[in-house]
């Protein structure tokens, strides 16, 4: 029987190993005649990559396989593509991770597109996050999407940044954020739960984090001056406060 968490899929396999789903898209990003956003396909790919394997690593899951499903002709483009998968993966020290997928041979196309799914796997019994105390919500990164992720790309932050934190005694939960804002994925770390999240600004909480260029902590008071003193990448926006 199939899970679902937040967007996550979880699928139980056997006894001691579950199989965690994660996957993202994106359009109209590339080279193409009709493609809204001009830049190379490699960093459409790798960016969309870069979605599901973030909302794995914070959940605490190893991803084991990607596949990929690109829109368009194997050459140039699909082969464009695979070039920025395979940077991407390196980047997230995954390599040798199992790597597969398709290109549309039959149609021409005017528009970028790929989807991607990884598959990772994580020890049976992990339980879902509920916020079961009062906690400050800290911000890693800006929110950028289209041009301003072109624009920003070389100082978005890295992998081993979020595995690192993602290791915090402090750190209770992480919860990248996409086109829905930071508003909506700071309110979905309170479900279930009864806290709500009290913002200490209205600065871009609504604007699309595009692919995953935001991520969400929810962090221990007493843990927080140290964790903000050594990570100055982050900031305080918010508080989780009983309802």
């Amino acid at each position: 029987m199939t899970n679902k968490y937040r967007d996550l899929s979880i699928l139980p396999v056997s006894h001691e190993n579950w199989l965690v789903i994660a996957c993202d898209s994106s359009a109209g990003i590339g080279e193409k005649a009709e493609d809204a956003v001009r830049i190379d396909p490699a960093v459409t790919a790798a960016f969309c990559l870069r979605v599901p394997l973030m909302e794995l690593i914070c959940y605490g899951a190893t991803p084991i396989a990607v596949i990929d499903l690109i829109g368009n002709e194997k050459e140039p483009t699909g082969d464009q593509m695979l070039k920025g998968i395979k940077a991407e993966l390196t980047r997230a020290e995954l390599s040798t991770i199992s790597l597969n997928g398709s290109t549309e041979e039959n149609m021409p196309t005017k528009t970028s597109s790929v989807g991607i799914t990884v598959i990772a796997e994580i020890t049976a019994g992990k339980e879902n996050f509920v916020l079961q105390e009062a906690c400050s919500l800290l911000q890693l990164g800006e929110p950028y999407v289209g041009e301003m992720v072109v624009k920003n790309q070389h100082t978005i932050f890295s992998y081993p940044l979020v595995k690192t934190l993602r290791q915090e005694v402090g750190v209770l939960d992480m919860l990248p954020v996409g086109s829905k804002g930071i508003r909506y994925e700071a309110q979905l770390m309170t479900e279930n739960s009864d806290f709500q999240v009290e913002f200490l600004t209205e600065e871009d909480l609504d604007c699309s984090a595009g692919p995953a260029t935001v991520i969400l902590l929810a962090v221990r008071p007493e843990e927080e001056a140290d964790i903000l003193a050594r990570y100055t990448d982050l900031k305080k926006i918010g508080e989780f406060k009983k309802r």
